[in-house]
């Protein structure tokens, strides 16, 4: 039987520093809203740093801005990674994300103009846990103490193409790199896949009652950037059949790379195809000798509660 973890404070209380390394879109925007909630709480430090994938390395820096702003963390520092996969042309995705990556919210922060996964990697020194929510660009040139991916799909339906999911498929070299770097390194990690993260599904009428909290406590801002950044998202859901609902990944693996969620691993060797049709690939064998813990199980709906405990309990 897979180890179960379970969701408890004790588990987190000596996390000084996290670290986020996102290409908000806009279920990095939800994983941005709860770590800066979390990290206020209990007096960790966030520091969140970007690369290419969703937007631009640069324009995902600008929208964590916005919603670090909105979340009332505007202090947390923010950091442009590399500007382009290792191996393979940038992809970018307006039709899922919008043209500036939060759905019909226009983001008012001025992008920065240079960055580096040098620079991000300096930035996670001395973090305690660290999450991957986009492409693995940043990471395969460095690490932290312990790793969370959000990227892959394991004997289930990709999301770019039949087989790849998307942080895969973006930069694959990347992620083949980061894996042996960690393997070699000696460096816990888990990878949530689309596996567990697909069913971790936003319905409208609790973005309202969200949206109605955060107006009552005065957070108008924030009500609104959600509004408008997941109607968006909903609208995309609906126009591949998903239905008007969304799939937040991220927030989850957020949960994930805390232990604030209850989830199920199992120990597997993960390999991911680098090019031709079967690019961004990922399969497992499951082995003792294995190079991830690979989430097999989450608790959906735990997600959403811990994200109401942290983000609607302030101000209650």
């Amino acid at each position: 039987m897979p180890p179960c973890y379970k969701a408890t404070p004790a588990r987190i209380v000596d996390i000084m520093k996290i670290a986020a390394d996102v290409d908000t879109g806009i279920d990095d925007a939800l994983a941005l809203i709860y770590l800066s909630h979390w990290a206020r709480t209990t007096g960790a430090d966030l520091v969140v740093t970007t690369s290419a994938g969703n937007c631009t390395a640069p324009q995902a820096a600008a929208n964590s801005m916005d919603v670090l702003n909105a979340s009332g963390s505007a202090g947390t520092p923010v950091t442009v990674g590399a500007l382009a996969p290792g191996g393979v042309e940038l992809t970018t995705t307006p039709e899922t994300h919008g043209p500036d990556g939060l759905g019909y919210h226009h983001t008012h922060a001025t992008p920065p103009d240079t960055g580096s996964a040098a620079a991000a990697i300096q930035a996670w020194r001395g973090a305690d846990k660290l999450l991957v929510a986009g492409p693995a660009t940043n990471l395969a040139h460095g690490h932290a103490p312990d790793v969370t991916l959000m990227c892959g799909a394991f004997d289930y339906p990709g999301n770019t193409t039949t087989t790849a999911e998307w942080n895969a498929w973006v930069d694959p070299q990347g992620l083949e790199q980061a894996l042996r770097t960690l393997d070699t390194a000696g460096v816990p990690h888990r990878i949530c896949p689309l596996n567990v993260t697909e069913q971790v599904v936003l319905h409208p009428d609790r973005l309202h009652s969200w949206c109605d909290t955060l107006r009552k406590q005065g957070r108008e801002e924030l009500a609104s950037l959600l509004e408008n950044a997941l109607r968006f998202y909903f609208e995309f859901h609906e126009s591949v059949g998903v239905g008007y609902c969304a799939q937040i990944h991220d927030l989850a693996a957020a949960m994930v790379m805390l232990g604030t969620v209850n989830y199920r691993t199992r120990a597997g060797r993960v390999s991911v195809a680098v090019d031709g049709e079967l690019r961004g690939t990922t399969t497992v064998e499951w082995s003792d000798t294995a190079n991830a813990q690979v989430v097999v199980d989450l608790d959906a709906e735990g997600v959403f509660a811990e994200f109401e405990r942290v983000v609607l309990g302030e101000g209650r």
